[in-house]
């Protein structure tokens, strides 16, 4: 068996068929549009009405205006002007780049041809095989076109032609083959022809047996909560080849998912820094570095891009705008404590909320500092 990547992750590093027409077509045109641009216009505003211009237009009181305005050496000189000789290069360039990723993705098509070569003779050896089985001789077109069965026979594994599980296509055509074809039923109800044309596939539809065992690996590691890691790109998803496990031990949990925002090392080790949820502080040391770190920032706005920002009051008008932040928030935190009474900085024998009602407290008295430093700052070292 030979190795390969997962069927459901796309091979970034190869250009699709689609990919490399909509390259071509759209380099194509580009090139055609600066090339007419080169040779239609040279300069002026007005050959986009007065139709081909070789030179520009020169106003009419200058001697010689029409004998020059149809000489070749202005013409010269747009060429350079619009990069004619970067237009070749960049098409040379680009030229080459397609035909080594062509080369590239040949090698590869014919790298698994000649993996997958000794795969078709098992293909021949698996038709011969087809005599041994009732239900599949003189099997009608109109159930199924030979090379679809060729194909289905091709991905199911030999062990389930005779007996093939009720999930399968073929069993499906079993169904149907033991009831119509030659000396059987020759009529078919209109809603046996419904489930024919809905359960049977086409060939398009159908996986190579190598594709519906990473397909089938695929939905196995979503059942168990896992997910391709993948990072978004200019052409889609890029994926990384890892797996994330973002579903908890209890699969129906929804408070057990797991993000790398919100489960990373490095967003937990962020968020156990933050005042709110730091180890070994009181209640009162909490609220004073959340207030003054609040307070800090909140006149910037006001100061910077208030209506009196050009103003010698704009500092002012920051301070006891933010000064009003800080007092809104600290009324709407004792409203909170005074009515939900979150216990999470309450000592033991404390009243419900009490640490939590002495944090914001202090996040008030911090916020006005934090605001009366920065416009301590602004007023000194403003300009």
């Amino acid at each position: 068996s030979r190795s390969r990547t997962h069927s459901y992750l796309p091979q970034v590093g190869w250009l699709s068929p689609a990919m490399r027409e909509f390259l071509n077509v759209s380099t194509t045109l580009t090139l055609a549009a600066i090339g007419a641009c080169t040779l239609l216009l040279a300069g002026d505003a007005l050959a986009f009405t007065s139709g081909v211009s070789r030179g520009p237009q020169l106003p009419p009181h200058v001697s010689g205006a029409s004998s020059l305005a149809g000489s070749s050496l202005p013409f010269a000189s747009a060429q350079e002007v619009m990069g004619a000789k970067g237009v070749v290069c960049f098409g040379m360039g680009f030229g080459i780049l397609m035909a080594l990723s062509r080369g590239l993705s040949q090698s590869r098509v014919s790298c698994k041809a000649s993996f997958e070569q000794p795969g078709s003779l098992v293909v021949k050896e698996k038709d011969t095989d087809i005599s041994k089985i009732a239900y599949l001789q003189d099997v009608p077109r109109t159930i199924i076109e030979k090379d679809t069965l060729e194909k289905l026979l091709k991905v199911t594994p030999r062990d389930q032609w005779e007996d093939p599980p009720e999930d399968t296509y073929l069993y499906t055509l079993k169904t149907f083959a033991e009831v119509y074809g030659p000396g059987k039923a020759t009529k078919m109800g209109w809603w046996d022809y419904f489930r024919l044309k809905v359960d049977l596939p086409d060939t398009a539809e159908l996986q190579d047996e190598e594709d519906a065992l990473y397909v089938s690996e695929y939905y196995r590691l979503m059942m168990e909560g896992k997910v391709p890691f993948a990072v978004p790109g200019p052409a889609g998803y890029w994926y990384t080849g890892a797996i994330i496990q973002w579903k908890g031990k209890e699969p129906f949990a929804g408070d057990q998912v797991q993000t790398l925002l919100e489960n990373g090392r490095w967003s937990k080790q962020f968020l156990s820094n933050l005042a709110f949820y730091r180890e070994g502080l009181k209640p009162w040391q909490r609220g004073l570095e959340i207030g003054m770190a609040h307070g800090y920032f909140l006149i910037g706005p006001f100061t910077s891009l208030g209506p009196l920002r050009n103003t010698p009051e704009a500092a002012t008008v920051g301070l006891l705008c933010g000064c009003a932040i800080v007092g809104i928030v600290s009324v709407g935190g004792l409203i909170f404590g005074s009515t939900i009474k979150p216990t999470r900085f309450d000592k033991p024998g404390d009243k419900p909320a009490a640490g939590f009602i002495e944090m914001i407290n202090w996040h008030a008295i911090g916020g006005l500092g934090g605001a009366g430093f920065a416009h301590a700052l602004i007023t000194i070292f403003g300009s």
